[in-house]
C-alpha cells in the first residue's frame, strides 16, 4: 500500500468516469454531521442567535482545504493516507491508531444513548425497555450493514438518509419562521457578539471549530475515496466535484440547524444539557410535529454517523494494521476494506459502547467535549499533512498551491488561538477551585 514516489501520469478521459459524482464525499458529510454538529451548532444559536453564522461558513471552507489535500494526495500517489503518515516516522502511525480506537469509543457511547434519546423523542410515552430495544434494533440494522455491505452498501444505504435528515432540518427552519435579514447579517458579517451563555464565546468558537474541520474525522474522507478506487490522477476531477458538492450540503445543514436554534432558543443563558432540550426548537412552532420533526431528524444524523464513522474509522484502524504497523505479506488485499482487520475492528468499535445503553450518562457533554478534543489534536494533523502534499518527490506538479499552505496555516494558527483563549478562561477557575 506505499510507493515511494508519484507516477508522473497525465489526467486522461476515460468512458467509465462520468464528469460528476456523489459518493464518498456524500458518506463523508453524514458521517461528518453527527451529533457534536447537532448540539454545538444549536448551543451557539440558543447563546448568540444569528451572530455566528458566519463561523459554519468559514469552518466549512476550513475542512474543504483540509478533505482536498488529503484527497489529493491519496489520488495523486494511490496509497493510503495512513501510509503517507507513516513517512513522518513511526511514532505516528501508532498515535493514529490509539487515537481512533479512544476516539471512535467515546463517540460510540454518545451515538447508542442518542439512539435512544430519538426514540423517545418519536415515542415519549413509552417504556424503557422500548427505547432500548429501539435502540439495539437500529445498532444491529447498522453493523449487519457495515459488516457484510462493506463501505458500498454504506453508500448506497446513504442516499435515502440525506433526503431524511436534509428535509426535517429544512422543515424545521422553515417553520420555526427565522428573521432572514438577520441571518443574511450573522452569515456575511462576521462578530464576536457579547453575551452569556453556559459556555462562552471562546469555547462555543473551539467547539464548532473541532465539530466542524474534525481532525482524525477528516481522515475518513481519504478512507472513503481510496475505497471507491480513485487511485490515480485522471480522478482528481470528479473526486473535486464530489467534495464541492458534499461541502455545500454539509453547509446546508449546519446553518440549518443554528437558523433554527436562533429562532427558537434564543437568547438563552442556561447551557443545553441533554438532548430533549432541543425539543423546543421545534415544538414551541410545530407542537407534537415539532417533537416528530426532531426525532427523525436526531436519529438520521446519529445513524449515518453511526455507520459512516464506524466504516471509515475501520477502514483506517484496518489500514494502519495491515498496510503500516504489520510488514507487507504476498497476496495482501487491494484495499482496507477487503481485509480482516476490517471485520474484526469493526466489530470492537460497535460492541465495546454498549454497556452506555444500561447507564444514566447524558450525551452533550460527551460530544462537546470530544469536539473540543479534535480541535486540539488539528494542529499536528495539519502539519503532517503540509509536509506530505508538498513533497515534489511524492506529488510532483500536483504539490500544494502557495494559496492552500497559507489556509492550512491559518487554520492552525486559529485553532492555536482558540486553545490558548479557552486555556486562559479555564485555568485561573480551576486553579481557584483547588486552592
Amino acid at each position: 500500500m506505499r510507493v515511494e514516489a508519484a507516477p508522473q501520469v497525465q489526467p486522461r478521459a476515460s468512458k467509465r468516469r462520468p464528469a460528476w459524482a456523489f459518493g464518498p464525499g456524500l458518506v463523508f458529510a453524514l458521517a461528518a454531521l453527527g451529533p457534536q454538529d447537532l448540539v454545538t451548532n444549536s448551543a451557539a444559536g440558543a447563546a448568540y442567535g444569528y451572530a455566528l453564522l458566519w463561523a459554519v461558513a468559514l469552518v466549512v471552507l476550513a475542512r474543504y482545504v483540509l478533505l482536498e489535500a488529503t484527497a489529493r494526495y491519496v489520488v495523486v500517489t494511490g496509497e493510503t493516507l495512513m501510509a503517507g503518515y507513516a513517512r513522518a516516522g513511526r511514532w505516528m502511525p501508532w498515535m493514529l491508531l490509539g487515537a481512533i480506537l479512544a476516539r471512535r469509543h467515546l463517540s460510540g457511547l454518545a451515538h447508542l444513548l442518542l439512539l435512544a434519546g430519538s426514540i423517545g423523542l418519536l415515542f415519549p410515552t413509552s417504556p424503557e425497555w422500548f427505547r432500548l430495544a429501539g435502540a439495539l434494533a437500529c445498532w444491529a440494522l447498522g453493523f449487519a450493514l457495515m459488516f457484510w455491505g462493506r463501505y458500498e452498501w454504506v453508500e448506497r444505504a446513504s442516499k435515502p438518509l440525506l433526503v431524511l435528515l436534509g428535509g426535517t432540518l429544512a422543515l424545521a427552519a422553515a417553520l420555526s419562521r427565522p428573521d432572514l435579514a438577520e441571518a443574511a447579517r450573522g452569515a456575511f458579517i462576521p462578530s464576536a457578539p457579547a453575551g452569556e451563555s453556559g459556555y462562552g464565546l471562546a469555547f462555543l468558537l473551539l467547539a464548532l471549530v473541532g465539530a466542524g474541520t474534525g481532525a482524525l474525522s477528516n481522515l475518513k474522507y481519504a478512507a472513503f475515496v481510496h475505497e471507491k478506487g480513485w487511485r490515480d490522477p485522471s480522478f482528481l476531477r470528479v473526486q473535486r466535484i464530489d467534495l464541492l458538492l458534499s461541502g455545500l450540503g454539509l453547509y446546508a445543514m449546519l446553518a440549518l440547524v443554528q437558523i433554527a436554534a436562533a429562532a427558537n432558543l434564543y437568547p438563552s443563558t442556561q447551557p443545553l444539557r441533554d438532548v430533549e432540550d432541543l425539543a423546543p426548537m421545534f415544538a414551541r412552532v410545530l407542537g407534537d410535529s415539532g417533537r416528530i420533526v426532531l426525532g427523525l431528524g436526531l436519529w438520521a444524523a446519529v445513524f449515518t454517523t453511526y455507520t459512516g464513522a464506524n466504516t471509515g474509522y475501520s477502514l483506517l484502524a484496518a489500514d494502519l494494521w495491515h498496510g503500516v504497523l504489520r510488514p507487507p505479506r504476498a497476496g495482501a488485499p487491494a484495499s482496507a476494506g477487503q481485509s480482516p482487520a476490517y471485520r474484526w475492528f469493526l466489530v470492537w468499535f460497535c460492541f465495546a459502547p454498549l454497556y452506555g445503553l444500561f447507564t444514566e450518562w447524558k450525551p452533550f457533554w460527551i460530544v462537546l467535549l470530544e469536539a473540543v478534543l479534535l480541535a486540539v489534536l488539528l494542529p499536528v494533523m495539519v502539519a503532517v499533512l503540509l509536509w506530505l502534499t508538498n513533497r515534489r518527490d511524492l506529488m510532483g506538479r500536483y504539490r500544494s498551491s502557495h494559496a492552500g499552505n497559507a489556509a492550512m496555516l491559518a487554520i492552525v494558527a486559529a485553532t492555536g488561538y482558540l486553545v490558548y483563549r479557552n486555556l486562559a478562561e479555564w485555568l485561573p477557575a480551576l486553579s481557584a477551585g483547588i486552592r
